[in-house]
C-alpha cells in the first residue's frame, strides 16, 4: 500500500507542476499583451498549499467514528444543504452569467462553489449507506431508488442554480458506485431510461434552459462551437512538444483557458507530450487509488475511495472529451489542474478523508 501511496503523491505533484507552469504562462501573456493581470499562478499555488494543509489536518484529525457515526453524517448532510442554499438566497449569493452557483462574503474577493463540496459529501454519504445496506443492495429499492432519493434534495438544489452538468455528474458517480457495490445492471439500465424520460418532461415544462439545449443541439449537429474551435487552434499550434513556455499565440484567447479549457493552454505550451503527461498522471492516480481500496479493510473507506476515483476519472474524461468533441461544451474542471479554489479544496478534503481512513487502519 505504501508504494501505491507514493506513486499517487508523485503523480499529484506532476499535475501541480504542469498546472503551475501553464497558469504562469497565462499571467505572463496577459501582462505582455496588456490584458490585465489575474494572478492565476499565485492564487493557484495558494489554493494547492492550502489544500495540502487541509488534507494533512484531516489525515490526523479524523477518527474512526467519522466513518461509522451516522448522526454525524446527517449533521454534515444538513450543513451541505445549508451551503447549497446560500447561492440561491441571501446576502452571500453571487451570480455569474445568470447562474447562482457561488457564495461570496461581502467585502472579500474570494468565492466558493458549494456544489464542489457536495460531490465529495455524496460519496461519503453513499459509502456509509452502502456499508449499512450491503446485504440488500441487489434489491432495486435499497440498491438504487432509496439512496438516490436520499441525495435528491442536494441534486435538486444544484440543478436549479442552474448547474445541469454537475447534477448529472454527481448522479452518474452515484449510480456507478452503487453498481460497483452490487446493484444489478438491468436495474441500472431501467433507471437510466426513467431518468431520460424525466429529462424529456423537464424540457417540456421549461426546467431545462435554452442555452443548455442550444449546446446540445450544436453538439448533435456536429457544429464545432467557438470555444472548442479556439482550443483546437491552440493545441494544434503546440504540435508534439509545444511552442515553448509563453510562446504560444492562441491559448490566451481560449475562454476559461485557466479552468475548463486549461488543457488547451497545456497543449500549446507543452504540446501533445504535455497532454500525455497529464493523462498518464491521472491514470496512475486512479489505478493506485483502486489498488489502495483493495487493501483497505474498512468498508466505508473502500467505498469512499472507489467513489472518489470514479469522480476523478469521470471529470477527466468529460473535460478532455469536450475539447475532443466527444461531449457537448460543459463546465467540468480538471481535478487539481484547473484553476479554482472550490474544486481544489473539495478534492483535497477527499484526499484527506482517504488518508485518514488509511492512517486509522494502520
Amino acid at each position: 500500500m505504501r508504494y501505491s501511496i507514493l506513486i499517487l503523491i508523485t503523480a499529484l505533484f506532476a499535475l501541480f507542476i504542469v498546472a503551475s507552469v501553464a497558469l504562469y504562462t497565462i499571467d505572463f501573456a496577459r501582462d505582455f499583451y496588456d490584458f490585465g493581470m489575474n494572478f492565476f499562478f499565485k492564487k493557484y499555488v495558494f489554493y494547492i498549499l492550502f489544500g495540502i494543509l487541509v488534507s494533512t489536518f484531516l489525515t490526523f484529525y479524523l477518527k474512526k467514528d467519522f466513518f461509522e457515526n451516522k448522526a454525524l453524517m446527517w449533521i454534515f448532510y444538513l450543513i451541505v444543504v445549508g451551503f447549497l442554499l446560500l447561492p440561491l438566497f441571501g446576502p452571500f449569493s453571487y451570480k455569474v452569467n445568470g447562474a447562482n452557483r457561488w457564495i461570496k462574503v461581502p467585502g472579500f474577493s474570494v468565492t466558493f462553489q458549494p456544489s464542489e463540496l457536495a460531490k465529495i459529501f455524496v460519496i461519503y454519504f453513499l459509502a456509509i449507506y452502502i456499508k449499512d445496506n450491503k446485504e440488500k443492495i441487489k434489491h432495486i429499492w435499497f440498491g438504487l431508488l432509496k439512496p438516490l432519493l436520499l441525495i435528491s434534495p442536494l441534486l435538486f438544489l444544484i440543478f436549479i442554480e442552474p448547474d445541469l452538468s454537475t447534477t448529472l455528474l454527481i448522479l452518474l458517480v452515484a449510480i456507478t458506485l452503487l453498481y460497483f457495490s452490487g446493484a444489478r445492471l438491468v436495474q441500472v439500465i431501467f433507471l437510466i431510461l426513467v431518468l431520460v424520460l424525466i429529462a424529456f418532461v423537464l424540457k417540456e415544462i421549461g426546467f431545462i434552459h435554452d442555452y443548455q439545449l442550444d449546446r446540445l443541439k450544436a453538439f448533435l449537429s456536429n457544429e464545432m462551437q467557438w470555444q472548442v474551435k479556439k482550443a483546437y487552434d491552440a493545441i494544434g499550434n503546440g504540435g508534439f512538444f509545444g511552442t515553448g513556455l509563453a510562446l504560444g499565440k492562441y491559448y490566451f484567447f481560449v475562454p476559461q483557458s485557466e479552468s475548463d479549457f486549461i488543457i488547451a493552454t497545456i497543449g500549446e505550451n507543452f504540446g501533445y507530450f504535455g497532454i500525455l503527461l497529464i493523462v498518464i498522471s491521472y491514470l496512475f492516480i486512479v489505478s493506485n487509488l483502486i489498488k489502495i481500496a483493495d487493501e483497505v479493510k474498512d468498508d466505508v473507506v473502500r467505498y469512499f475511495i472507489w467513489g472518489y476515483a470514479v469522480l476523478m476519472l469521470f471529470q477527466v474524461v468529460i473535460n478532455m472529451g469536450v475539447v475532443s468533441r466527444i461531449f457537448p461544451v460543459t463546465g467540468i474542471p480538471l481535478p487539481f489542474v484547473s484553476y479554482g479554489g472550490s474544486s481544489i479544496l473539495s478534492f483535497s478534503i477527499g484526499l484527506g478523508i482517504i488518508f485518514a481512513g488509511i492512517y486509522n487502519q494502520e
